[in-house]
């Protein structure tokens, strides 16, 4: 416990300070080391002789930084450090549109970990979960913010010199919100805007002027990635065909002007000129391409917003510095977004995300980017934890303010904020990196194997009979990690419990199969008696460990879609003893599904494949063939 006596230099941050004692080890005593603060222009520099210590810093943020710094050096008598961080603007994206929306709590603990790290940036992804008093359909049950808890977020930040930047959608990734009928007039085709719609800008700016009059932030994140049907639907039959690029750009310009009638200086998510220009606009088409850019459709980007490259897939560091030359050559100002993997289910791929942000940092430094950001995302429900992105804050900060030594001094910060080392967080990677070859950081194993069916087994190809045993041994490192004293070490205990399900469940598809084909009823028996409600058992611990996790994370509302997913399953393993009990009485005399063969999920028959893990991360997907 770092104890701390605030001199008249440093006590207008004694409220701040307070609060962090829910956090970190550190609390306000008159007997605790005499802390004296100075504002300066030379980065950050903490020193401690005996039982007086001083921060000068230059952001706000970074005394917070430098409270971190004396708690990882209690046990010295006498040092100084000093740091300046190398991006000048750094922070972290917290995705609130997947189901799982914060709660005002949590972000608040999101801007004082992002304070002691000096992270002075906190973007808010919120497609429709916010509140716009024009539309009572935007955000119409999503848990979405009001006004006035955006202002209490965006004030309580400030306190700690951290800025909430709003991001929005402006053209696509609205499906929640238009699949309302009263949006029917501004849908083009699935999740996107009808541009050259007159309501579509009605809209986008009472959504501009919701967060103008609850933010201080002079900058907005407006979005437009992933438009891939833009023009498609309702816009081709209205307007007939125009070249989708024309489109892009001239809804941009209407987008900008409104940004400027409410004093926003915009950026945007790249991907959709490159998707434009050397694809058809699909998926990843065109956006790694090698071919040259046609300055004639360069010139027709508006230069007033700022282009993010987002990246968190490539393992090689020359990609990156191809792709951000290629942004250069727009010729307007460029930041980069890399990732913390917790979007692929419960599991997080820390490990791959600590590998390529190193990549592309160091190729965003050799190219003069000085402004990034990591990404949390929360596809297909969210259910990992928002605090499995710390290791990756973490790193964002020390590749900024360090020189070297970057893991240790991860590791460093982690044990002082979590009380776990990187090392440790790395195992809540392990249940997804299976004894096979692995396609990091898609494979998700934990997440299909929990949710496919006992009976149909469309996974099942992709199961290996040592994984019981891997996730029986996954569970007891990972429950050991849980018994830590620390404010987070819940998150351990639901992926350890996940662990525990699957032991059992990873293969009991294959089990009951090769049973049904040799005519084994005694084993089908032990199978639907013993060893399905034991894993319907186990399920029932791991959906409360997981409800806990969420309730204390998140807003209520949104966890309908667990409760339906896990309703699904239990309900699933209750048909499945039924009719495997029935087969074996006699009242059925055939199961048809476990005469289906068993086909690789992915469709790769490859007879050398290396790796039988696969991804899919759509829950509908895994659950069945058939219509949900």
């Amino acid at each position: 416990m770092l104890n701390l006596k605030l001199d008249s230099s440093a006590q207008k941050f004694t409220k701040q300070v307070e609060n962090l004692i829910s956090l970190v080890n550190v609390k306000l005593c008159d007997d605790g080391i005499l802390l004296s603060a100075t504002q300066g222009n030379d980065g950050l520099t903490v020193t401690k002789e005996g039982n007086s210590a001083s921060i000068t810093y230059q952001k706000e943020c970074e005394f917070f930084r430098g409270i971190l710094t004396l708690m990882e050096n209690e046990n010295k008598a006498s040092f100084s450090i000093h740091e300046k961080a190398e991006f000048a603007f750094n922070g972290e994206f917290l995705d609130n549109s997947r189901n799982a929306v914060l709660t005002i709590e949590t972000v608040k603990k999101m801007i004082m970990y992002s304070a002691l790290l000096g992270l002075d940036n906190i973007f808010l992804y919120n497609e429709d979960t916010f509140e716009v008093p024009e539309d009572p359909y935007f955000g119409y049950f999503r848990m979405a913010y009001t006004k006035e808890d955006v202002r209490v977020l965006n004030d309580f930040a400030k306190e700690y010199g951290v800025r909430i930047i709003p991001c929005i959608q402006t053209l696509a990734h609205l499906n929640q919100t238009l699949h309302w009928e009263a949006h029917s007039e501004i849908r083009d085709f699935a999740d996107v805007l009808l541009v050259e719609e007159e309501k579509t800008y009605e809209l986008i700016e009472n959504t501009l002027k919701s967060w103008r009059d609850c933010v201080d932030s002079d900058v907005i994140n407006i979005g437009m990635d992933e438009a891939y049907f833009l023009g498609r639907g309702k816009y081709l039959d209205k307007h007939g065909f125009k070249p989708r690029f024309e489109l892009m750009c001239e809804h941009l310009k209407k987008v900008l002007a409104l940004c400027t009638k409410y004093n926003f200086k915009p950026m945007m998510w790249s991907d959709m000129f490159f998707r434009l220009i050397f694809g058809d606009g699909d998926n990843n088409a065109g956006y790694y391409s090698d071919e040259k850019i046609d300055p004639e459709l360069l010139k027709m980007i508006p230069k007033d917003v700022i282009l993010i490259y987002w990246d968190y897939y490539t393992t090689a560091e020359e990609k990156y510095d191809k792709q951000i030359k290629k942004h250069l050559e727009f010729g307007n100002d460029i930041m980069f977004a890399g990732g913390t993997w917790k979007w692929r289910g419960w599991v997080p791929a820390i490990n791959h995300s600590h590998n390529v942000t190193k990549l592309a940092l160091s190729a965003a430094r050799k190219n003069g980017v000085n402004s990034v950001f990591t990404t949390a995302w929360g596809d297909d429900g969210a259910e990992a934890s928002v605090f499995d992105i710390i290791p990756g804050l973490c790193l964002f900060a020390e590749e900024s303010y360090a020189e070297d030594n970057i893991d240790e001094r991860v590791s460093s910060k982690l044990k002082a904020l979590t009380n776990y080392t990187l090392e440790e967080f790395f195992e809540l990677c392990q249940p997804d990196m299976t004894p096979t070859k692995n396609m990091v950081p898609e494979t998700n194993p934990t997440k299909y194997l929990l949710f496919q069916d006992e009976l149909m087994g469309m996974f099942d190809f992709h199961v290996a009979p040592d994984f019981p045993q891997f996730y029986a041994d996954c569970a007891k490192t990972i429950h050991e990690l849980a018994g830590r004293d620390s404010k987070v070490n819940y998150i351990f205990e639901t992926i350890a419990c996940l662990c525990d399900v699957l032991a059992l469940k990873a293969d009991v598809g294959i089990q009951l199969k090769t049973a049904y084909e040799k005519g084994d009823k005694k084993a089908m028996e032990t199978i639907a008696n013993k060893t399905l409600p034991e894993i319907s058992e186990r399920i029932e611990t791991f959906y409360h460990a997981f409800k806990s996790q969420w309730y204390r994370e998140n807003r209520t509302g949104g966890f309908d879609s667990q409760d339906l997913r896990f309703g699904g399953l239990k309900q699933r393993i209750l048909t499945a003893e039924e009719m495997i009990n029935d087969y074996i009485s006699g009242k059925i005399d055939r199961i048809r599904e476990l005469e289906e063969k068993r086909l690789p999920y992915d469709g790769q028959f490859s007879d050398d494949r290396k790796d039988i893990n696969t991804s899919c991360n759509v829950w509908r997907r895994i659950s069945t063939t058939n219509i949900i």
